[in-house]
């Protein structure tokens, strides 16, 4: 599965569309200098067409980075967490997020700790959008951690001073489309290129299948939610 992610165009599930549609929803007013956090390198590039500021792309996985600095990027690798400070704090942080291990409220905390005085922040994260079935919740967060239910953080972020801008729930061609699909054909073609694959390779591609098959049967309970908070005072 890591040889068919190095070949994706991002790790987990998004498309350039939700990009768009979240930076819409931003503005670009005011702001100088902002940071990404995430596996893709068109949103940081979007970002800086859409604001004009000078944008620092932060990843986790280092192949990324070198990507994002073969494109022209200010780009550096971090920790899976790690969200990089700067003096005065950042006009504009976009941290997709997957689920939380320290919970919600220490990520949104370091988010405003990380923001300028009326700055404001993309933040995604994995929620549940209804109440999950026993086995989807089972599923779920033996994969991807354990997921918030959607309007928990909306109470987390104004107990810690945001005003909520807007939200926006990622659609199932972010899943479907520019994620499974694309990671399929690629762990197929990997398959076909030996005359037999080894165990690694026929569990990961079976893990792949299984994921995918929860999805279409579940999708409806969990998605990617992208939420815009703007820093009180």
């Amino acid at each position: 599965m890591n040889t068919v992610i190095e070949q994706m165009e991002r790790s987990t599930a998004g498309s350039e569309e939700t990009a768009r549609r979240v930076m819409e929803m931003c503005g670009a007013d005011g702001i100088k200098n902002a940071l990404f956090f995430g596996d893709d390198v068109f949103t940081p590039r979007l970002i800086a067409e859409k604001t004009g500021a000078k944008v620092l792309a932060a990843f986790y996985e280092e192949y990324r980075a070198e990507k994002a600095k073969a494109q022209g990027l200010d780009a550096k690798t971090v920790g899976a967490y790690e969200i990089p400070q700067t003096d005065g704090g950042w006009d504009f942080i976009w941290y997709n997020g997957l689920t939380e291990p320290d919970g919600i409220s220490r990520r949104i905390e370091i988010l405003r700790e990380g923001l300028a005085d009326g700055g404001t922040a993309v933040f995604r994260t994995l929620c549940w959008l209804i109440e999950p079935s026993l086995d989807t919740k089972g599923y779920v967060e033996r994969r991807f951690g354990r997921p918030v239910p959607l309007d928990e953080v909306l109470r987390i972020a104004k107990e810690q001073k945001f005003s909520i801008v807007d939200f926006y729930i990622a659609p199932k061609s972010d899943w479907r489309s520019n994620f499974y699909e694309p990671m399929k054909a690629l762990a197929n073609g990997i398959k076909d290129e030996r005359e037999k694959a080894d165990d690694g390779e026929e569990f990961g591609i079976g893990e792949i299948e299984k994921e995918t098959y929860m999805f279409e049967l579940h999708s409806e309970e969990y998605s990617f939610v992208y939420y815009v908070l703007k820093k009180r005072a």
